[in-house]
C-alpha cells in the first residue's frame, strides 16, 4: 500500500484460479477480500461475523448469483475497512455464505468479496496492468 497524491494505492495479487485478492482489515482482524466488480454490493462470509464481533440480521430477500443458486443474505454493519493506515468509513456490507467461492482464495482462503457499491462510493480505479487499487475519499490515521 502506498499513499500518493491523495489516493490510496493497494496492491491485489492474483489468485490460482485468475481472482484479484486484496487484504483489509475489518475490526482489527485481517482479511482477504475478492475484487468482485459484477457484485452489486460487498459482501462478508457469514462464517467469519462472530470472530468479528458483527451481529447480522437475516434478511427475506436471498442474492442471486456467485455461480451457484439463491443464498439466505443477512444486514449487517461495517463501520469501517482498513487498508495499511488509510481508513475508509461506512462501507456498504451484507452478509452470505461464501463456502462456495473460497477455492478462488487458494490455500488462505477468501473472507468477503468487495463489490461494485464499494468500487463507486470510493471513486476506484483497478489497474490491472499494475495489479494494483486505488482508491479515494479516505481518513489517513
Amino acid at each position: 500500500m502506498n499513499l500518493s497524491e491523495g489516493k490510496t494505492v493497494i496492491e491485489f495479487e492474483i489468485s490460482e484460479t485468475g481472482h484479484q485478492i486484496v487484504e483489509a482489515k475489518i475490526n482489527g482482524k485481517l482479511l482477504r477480500f475478492i475484487l468482485d466488480t459484477g457484485a452489486g454490493t460487498s459482501v462478508l462470509d457469514r462464517g467469519c461475523l462472530s470472530e468479528l464481533g458483527i451481529e447480522e440480521t437475516l434478511n427475506v430477500e436471498n442474492a442471486a448469483g456467485l455461480g451457484t443458486s439463491d443464498h439466505a443474505m443477512g444486514n449487517i454493519e461495517v463501520h469501517s475497512i482498513e487498508f495499511g493506515n488509510a481508513l475508509f468509513e461506512s462501507p456498504d456490507f451484507v452478509s452470505l455464505n461464501l463456502d462456495h467461492v473460497q477455492v478462488a482464495g487458494g490455500e488462505k482462503g477468501v473472507h468477503g468479496l468487495l463489490g461494485s457499491s464499494f468500487f463507486t462510493q470510493y471513486q476506484a480505479v483497478i489497474d490491472f496492468s499494475k495489479n494494483r487499487l486505488e482508491l479515494f475519499n479516505k481518513k489517513i490515521k
